[in-house]
């Protein structure tokens, strides 16, 4: 019976798999060669069950072959198991939709997400993060972290400032400029609650974040983006650049602020 038990669910899975899958899926070729695996080898076990069952006599005997088969799905669905464990608690792969995040990343390109890193340590201003939308929890977004838990954001003059400082972002194109819905406010000010991140994307002018809906609570965030799979032209490692801040903006700051205090 457990041959018969193996075989149904590897059947079944792969079935299943193959029918939900869309080309929207991360790593879609890799699913479909999963799915037809463990269709494939599902019906060979069903089919070598049937056998052995209803059929009888020394020519009928399959249970050498069936045990073989039981050998080899035994050991694809150990690596399958360690697979999808690897990729709920270590690294998940995720597909860029949009250009929210160009010049930096791009649409349709195959990203692998570092999950692990934030079970460590807390995320970093700078650092790029997939996240579960607050106001749609099924639905994951790709932004950069701009400000951190007590932080206090503030965009004026296309320009944003971090604890009141001008923030330096190099990994912006030259001339960009970050504005807001000028229909409800001339500026943005917002002081960050423990465990709030306030995110912006790359691609200032076509990105829908935390100036229109609100900051990402640390516990929908899922990871930080760690390695480019494809295009192969990117592929390689990802380096999330430190925010700066402007010095020439801190020394006249601080000249403003010792004149006034003479």
């Amino acid at each position: 019976m457990k041959y018969f038990i193996i075989a149904l669910i590897n059947s079944v899975y792969g079935i299943l798999l193959l029918a939900t899958l869309s080309r929207e899926t991360a790593g879609f070729y890799l699913v479909i060669f999963i799915g037809l695996v463990l269709t494939i080898l599902g019906f060979i076990g069903l089919g070598l069950w049937f056998w052995k069952t209803i059929c009888s006599g020394k020519s009928c005997d399959q249970s050498t072959v069936l045990k073989n088969w039981f050998q080899v799905a035994k050991s694809i669905d150990v690596l399958l198991v360690i697979g999808l464990l690897f990729r709920s608690f270590v690294l998940q792969p995720f597909l860029v939709e949009g250009n929210s995040m160009e010049p930096n990343y791009h649409n349709k390109e195959f990203l692998l997400v570092d999950r692990i890193t934030y079970e460590f340590r807390k995320p970093n201003r700078g650092e790029v993060i997939i996240f579960r939308f607050p106001k749609n929890p099924s639905e994951d977004y790709i932004k950069r972290i701009i400000g951190l838990p007590g932080d206090n954001i503030k965009i004026e003059n296309s320009q944003v400032f971090i604890n009141n400082v001008l923030s330096s972002e190099n990994y912006l194109s030259p001339g960009t400029q970050t504005d807001i819905d000028a229909s409800t406010s001339n500026s943005l000010n917002t002081t960050l609650k423990q465990g709030e991140y306030f995110v912006l994307g790359d691609n200032r002018n076509a990105s829908s974040d935390s100036r229109e809906w609100g900051t990402v609570p640390e516990k929908n965030i899922i990871g930080r983006t760690w390695f480019v799979v494809f295009p192969i032209k990117n592929f390689g490692k990802i380096n999330n650049p430190q925010i700066s801040f402007n010095n020439d903006f801190i020394l006249s700051s601080l000249v403003n602020t010792k004149s006034f205090i003479n």
